[in-house]
């Protein structure tokens, strides 16, 4: 395996299953009220960062790399205030994971240093990826401190369980 293979295969397992799975069991320990919970109006709800998270890697991800139609409404993955149900919201998710799949399926390894598809903002494709990676691990960060806050020792040990069941471990 070349660096660039191991380059692609660690991020791909982290956007489409290690972060994810962390989503996942931050919606198992809430209620439908507290994804919606804000601690003020200048902050985010759970339910808009996965609503926010779903919008930004289907359009920097699966269109911008993948090819996959998307139109974006960024103002309104910050604006909604509900009722997406947990269902909707993890079918939303879901739905993103899946054709990033795709995406990822079809980036060979060698494609990592051609040019970058925001070529405003970065040169290279491997740079492109470990921005959206980052992006993701941030919000998925504020996810799950947000379920803490609400739900104390509800996901102790989550980081560690979800790179193991998803592969990021060995």
């Amino acid at each position: 395996m070349t660096l660039a293979d191991a380059a692609l295969a660690a991020l791909r397992v982290r956007v489409t299953r290690v972060f994810p799975m962390q989503v996942h069991t931050v919606l198992d320990k809430l209620t439908e009220e507290q994804l919606w919970w804000r601690p003020n109006e200048k902050s985010n709800s759970i339910a808009n960062l996965i609503i926010h998270l779903s919008g930004s890697l289907d359009h920097y991800l699966n269109r911008g790399i993948g090819g996959i139609p998307y139109d974006r409404d960024r103002d309104a993955e910050f604006a909604a205030r509900g009722p997406q149900s947990k269902a909707q919201l993890l079918e939303r998710l879901d739905g993103m994971v899946a054709r990033a799949e795709t995406t990822f399926a079809g980036i060979p390894a060698d494609r990592l240093m051609s040019p970058s598809a925001d070529p405003d903002r970065y040169q290279y494709l491997i740079d492109d990826l470990i921005n959206i990676a980052t992006h993701l691990a941030t919000h998925v960060g504020q996810i799950v401190w947000i379920a803490k806050m609400l739900n104390e020792g509800s996901l102790d040990e989550t980081w560690m369980r979800t790179h193991k069941r998803g592969g990021a471990w060995k």
